[in-house]
């Protein structure tokens, strides 16, 4: 692999922290600066990713049954769709893994069911907040081999619980190099990780962006 010659997986689900932004400076403050405006759709548009990051395989999770609701939520063909500016911090951290996507922006509706099947905010986001998937800054990501075949990884995918977290304590092999790279990569890139799921990365203050608009997800 590349780094273990990785494919970066782009896609699996899930909700994440995003880093809270500094209080502002007090106005006449030497510290103080202007306040750049929040991101709106026209500013920061939703784009397809596959073309943009090197290497990307898509592989949405959620367009299948085998997710928590046991149901397929997206339809088939679905698009990975994120942020312009996200696209463009993935593709940075693909030219130290390929990617494969697994969850992009997500509707609300596929938020509702997710949240009906496992009600845990922190692990799924509240569907009256809203989710940074919704706001396309998130993405869930795996690792694969160049030919994408899978690699060794710390847990499935949205397997809740202690050995998916991002710090879990794992011996040392294949699965901790893997989930360390991975989140070296997109941490150089700009993105944080969910402290609950190794997979989940957004971008720095995501939760400023506003919900994708309907229809406009996949």
């Amino acid at each position: 692999m590349r780094v273990a010659a990785a494919v970066l997986l782009a896609g699996l689900a899930a909700t994440a922290g995003a880093l809270a932004p500094a209080a502002a400076a007090a106005p006449g403050h030497p510290s103080a600066k202007a306040v750049e405006p929040a991101p709106t759709d026209a500013s920061d548009p939703l784009v397809e990713a596959a073309p943009l990051v090197p290497g990307l395989i898509v592989s949405l999770v959620y367009a299948t049954p085998q997710n928590l609701t046991g149901r397929a939520l997206y339809p088939a063909g679905a698009r990975c769709l994120l942020r312009r500016s996200v696209a463009g911090r993935l593709a940075l951290a693909a030219l130290r893994l390929r990617a494969q996507g697994l969850d992009c922006t997500r509707p609300a509706a596929a938020q509702q069911a997710l949240f009906a099947a496992y009600p845990h905010p922190g692990s799924v986001a509240d569907p009256l907040r809203g989710s940074l998937h919704q706001r396309g800054v998130a993405v869930d990501l795996g690792l694969a081999a160049l030919d994408g075949s899978p690699v060794a990884v710390p847990t499935a995918f949205d397997a809740f619980g202690p050995a998916a977290h991002a710090d879990a304590a794992l011996p040392d092999g294949p699965a901790r190099r893997n989930r360390d790279a991975l989140r070296a990569a997109l941490h150089a890139a700009g993105f944080r990780v969910n402290p609950r799921e190794w997979w989940h990365f957004s971008r720095l203050f995501g939760w400023r962006w506003p919900q994708a608009p309907a229809g406009a997800e996949l």
